[in-house]
């Protein structure tokens, strides 16, 4: 084998021909500039989504528990509360009313905190930019914006009941999460009011743990010693739909961007052509050698190797390199209420660095077989008929 990575090389390399050599720089270059593509726009997509997912983690929890009778969450969360990985057990509530604002009728949501726990009402603090004693909802800082609203307005509203009957409330203050839908659709009350506005609303116990990916096992140890008393669902379980959607992006931008890397082959496959057309003398007296036509069709798919190694190496290095510019100095500025932050984020993920180079070695190793599989059907007499 020695032999034919030695003679790939200098054919490759260090041709009679300077523009054979040239035609191979330009098929690694191509390959390098398809490689650090995929891995820029893969690096953006991750910073995109995982930036996404923290904001939406950041206001949710990651178990919700039902229960047909909302007396059995009281006991439940005394429990839950005192294992080693629950970080906080809380009482939420959720109903929706119809707030109006001079003509407009506006549908918002309401959820109910139990901010007589300290735990809670520390979280919940972090989020809060005014607050004032009295008062009965908390307001997104969207929805203030929207409307105008200041800590001395008063919200007029209709509850979640069959006759509609006007009520009026004070703001207690204002938040922002961060979250489109929260800070634009949404209110914040102490449990205990919320539970006054309607009696139609979802009651149930909030979970956080110590680290997301242990919501299912904690799920398990509630089943197995609650039985079927209660109904558990996971974060993931919960944003199941949009987790989805999300992979199914990623999927769709590796394939479409993996085109990139098959366009960029066909230079190996032109080099290679070029590389038989021009070697077709030598591939003879090999032959006559005693070379096999195996090994002629390995010194040419070595070609192909040799380019696709040459093109991972630097596409990682230029990939990462620029992955590592956009995340020392943010410049590309995006809409903070589509995307949840200011600047372009960029996540690098090891794992799709080394799916990218394998399909980049893949290809190039391919698109070299057919000039191998042509340089080694040739026969003695063909290859020697004009020398």
């Amino acid at each position: 084998m020695k032999t034919e990575l030695f003679l790939a090389y200098r054919y490759l390399f260090r041709g009679k021909a300077r523009h054979v050599s040239f035609i191979g720089i330009i098929s690694s270059i191509g390959i390098i500039l398809g490689v650090a593509t995929v891995i820029v726009a893969c690096s953006i997509v991750n910073g995109i989504d995982g930036g996404l997912m923290e904001r939406i983690m950041r206001f949710q929890y990651h178990l919700t528990v039902d229960s047909y009778n909302e007396d059995d969450l009281y006991p439940l969360k005394e429990v839950v509360a005192k294992w080693d990985d629950v970080e906080r057990a809380s009482l939420s509530l959720e109903t929706q009313i119809f707030a109006k604002f001079k003509n407009n009728i506006l549908p918002l949501g309401v959820k109910g905190m139990d901010l007589s726990d300290k735990k809670e009402k520390e979280f919940f603090q972090q989020y809060l930019t005014q607050e004032k004693s009295g008062g009965m909802f908390f307001v997104g800082d969207g929805l203030r914006r929207q409307r105008g609203l200041t800590l001395n307005d008063d919200l007029e509203f209709y509850p979640l009941q069959k006759k509609l009957k006007s009520q009026v409330a004070g703001i207690r203050g204002f938040f922002k999460v961060g979250l489109y839908d929260i800070d634009n659709y949404y209110l914040i009350a102490d449990i205990k009011q919320a539970k006054l506005l309607s009696d139609n609303y979802r009651f149930f116990l909030g979970i956080r743990v110590s680290d997301p990916f242990l919501a299912d096992t904690i799920k398990r140890q509630i089943v197995e010693r609650f039985k079927d008393k209660f109904f558990v669902a996971t974060w993931i379980e919960t944003n199941e739909a949009l987790f989805a959607t999300l992979k199914l992006e990623k999927i769709a931008m590796f394939i479409i961007l993996t085109l990139i890397i098959v366009i960029a082959s066909f230079n190996v496959f032109a080099t290679l052509t070029v590389k038989v057309v021009e070697k077709t003398k030598d591939i003879g007296v090999l032959k006559s050698l005693g070379f096999t036509s195996r090994k002629v069709l390995s010194v040419f798919a070595v070609q192909g190797l040799i380019l696709g190694v040459i093109g991972v190496i630097g596409g990682c290095a230029l990939g990462l390199g620029i992955c590592y510019f956009l995340q020392r100095y943010p410049f590309i500025r995006l809409p903070q209420e589509i995307f949840f932050t200011e600047y372009l984020p960029v996540t690098v993920a090891y794992s799709d660095i080394l799916w990218i180079s394998i399909v980049a070695l893949i290809i190039s190793f391919v698109s070299s077989l057919i000039p191998a599989f042509r340089a080694s059907r040739l026969q003695i007499c063909e290859a020697l008929r004009y020398e």
